[in-house]
């Protein structure tokens, strides 16, 4: 039997369409290892599970979650950053929904992934503060928030503490699976269940969702490694290393959004929950910039793209979010691909960052592209009324940061008898605790060194660039944010602006042009 009625055009993403018609692989692009774990066939019926994105004036979309359980369908989450619902489906219902008029897109669930010091000086930091004894003079970031969606940061890394030896990673709170059933505590893929009911601010429903994805008392391991280096690179605070492992805002405030789990992997529906939570605490906390160095495959227009939309939510509430572009320049062959930036690299009004090698060097006359950073044009469609494809075609990446063999922090637990996994299944990457080849057994689990390569450390760079523009200039937009750092990027020679940008971060530059504009402009 058919799995589906006739779909309708442009509202129900290529992936997921190929899916309900009954192929096994929806991945158009081939820029994530996408497992594909969002759909599932039970008893001859296939089972989807999708975000539905909603143009319904009523913010609790009563009569959409309705349908869905009428349909056999059960809904997770219902979010604040984006209309839309995190929700099961039988495949046969999917395009009884997508006829809706208060549906405005279907997507899978897809996956995210991480996109697999010489910072300071290569990007200008070092000409806005003075390391001396224990502590900054000068800019550093302090008193900004920057919210970190990775897998987690290992919070007593020495690294990661202030002059007084104490963490900055202010809050931690973890989204694995949030979107699905397993967090809400209700049974995975069984129709009839609407665990968003109760899901809104001052509710008890709330209350204990709030009191469930709190990590505060926990250890706070980062068991695959990512993110506690992701937060170095942004905030690191290093100097006390040979060489300097210190990031371009060694004073900024931490968030420890967890979205990814121990093998570096998550879903949009975790990373869209992670958003609802820094709208809700943003003036709370003083959060003012989010850095996802993660990605999905941009198979949709920006649009419709639910991880595209979120962010665009976030950069309307006043916070810049500083996204890697991905790191899928290349074939395997070697050959060059444009057209391959993921989401929500994909949206026009974050900061897209490639990745640039800087050959070991703090000058900037020998640096050039990395061949594994994603090119432009953003490469998301949709379909019109009259059925014709349009192509997003928007020139990404926004600017470059160092992104080649970068020294930051090596999370693992707080005895040092186990390390994280991208450590641990590539002993290469190890520094030891002073950044010296190799390790030892007696060195400090809490000052362990570890390198990393990719857009994943590119971006960072730039979001503590941002904490400086901010603690500079505390009344920039993300758009004058934007432009700033694009205006003062310097260009590498032979590259185009599908491969660079605007060209290389220059962090003195911007910061300079931020603290010469109002502070109420």
């Amino acid at each position: 039997a058919a799995l589906a009625a006739t779909p309708m055009p442009g509202k129900i993403a290529a992936d997921l369409q190929a899916v309900i018609s009954g192929g096994e692989n929806g991945n158009s692009n081939g820029n994530s290892s996408d497992k594909l774990n969002w759909f599932k066939d039970d008893k001859g019926t296939r089972l989807v599970k999708v975000l539905v994105i909603s143009s319904s004036p009523d913010p609790e979309l009563v009569a959409l979650r309705a349908d869905i359980l009428a349909r056999g369908g059960s809904v997770y989450m219902r979010y604040v950053s984006v209309s839309a619902l995190s929700v099961m489906l039988p495949a046969s219902q999917v395009a009884a929904i997508a006829q809706r008029s208060d549906v405005q897109s279907i997507s899978p669930n897809r996956l995210t992934a991480r996109t697999s010091s010489l910072v300071e000086m290569s990007t200008g930091a070092t000409n806005l503060r003075k390391y001396t004894g224990s502590s900054y003079t000068g800019l550093d970031g302090k008193g900004v928030g920057i919210a970190v969606f990775d897998s987690g940061i290992m919070w007593n890394h020495a690294t990661l503490a202030d002059a007084y030896g104490y963490t900055r990673v202010q809050r931690a709170v973890d989204f694995q699976k949030v979107g699905d059933a397993k967090a809400l505590k209700v049974k995975d893929w069984a129709p009839g269940l609407d665990a968003s009911a109760g899901l809104y601010p001052g509710s008890k429903t709330m209350a204990n969702f709030e009191k469930n994805i709190a990590n505060d008392g926990a250890d706070k391991i980062d068991l695959f490694g990512h993110g506690t280096h992701v937060a170095s690179i942004a905030a690191g605070r290093g100097a006390y290393q040979s060489p300097d492992t210190s990031g371009t805002a060694p004073g900024a405030q931490l968030f420890d959004v967890r979205v990814l789990d121990g093998d570096g992997f998550g879903q949009i529906s975790d990373v869209l929950a992670g958003f609802d939570w820094v709208l809700y605490h943003a003036k709370e906390y003083n959060i003012r910039v989010v850095n996802l160095s993660l990605a999905a495959d941009a198979n949709e227009s920006w649009l419709t793209d639910p991880l595209a939309r979120a962010a665009r939510s976030a950069v309307a509430a006043g916070i810049t979010v500083v996204v890697a572009a991905g790191n899928f320049g290349q074939t395997a062959a070697g050959a060059e691909r444009y057209g391959t930036v993921g989401s929500p690299g994909n949206e026009p009004s974050v900061i897209t960052v490639g990745s640039a090698n800087t050959k070991d060097t703090a000058a900037r006359v020998d640096d050039s592209v990395n061949l594994f950073s994603s090119r432009g044009p953003t490469r998301g469609s949709f379909v019109d009324a009259a059925g014709v494809k349009r192509i997003d075609n928007f020139l990404k990446p926004d600017l470059l940061a160092p992104g080649n063999k970068v020294a930051g922090a090596m999370a693992g637990d707080k005895d040092g008898k186990a390390i994280n996994v991208l450590a641990s299944d590539n002993p290469g990457l190890r520094r030891g605790n002073s950044g010296r080849s190799g390790s030892s057994s007696k060195d400090n689990a809490t000052q362990m060194v570890m390198v990393l390569s990719g857009t994943s450390v590119a971006a960072p760079a730039v979001a503590g660039a941002v904490a400086m523009m901010l603690q500079a200039n505390a009344g920039l937009t993300p758009p004058l944010i934007k432009a700033l750092l694009q205006y003062s990027a310097q260009p590498i020679a032979d590259a185009n602006v599908l491969q660079q940008g605007a060209g290389l971060l220059n962090v003195d530059g911007a910061v300079r042009l931020a603290q010469v504009l109002l502070t109420d402009i």
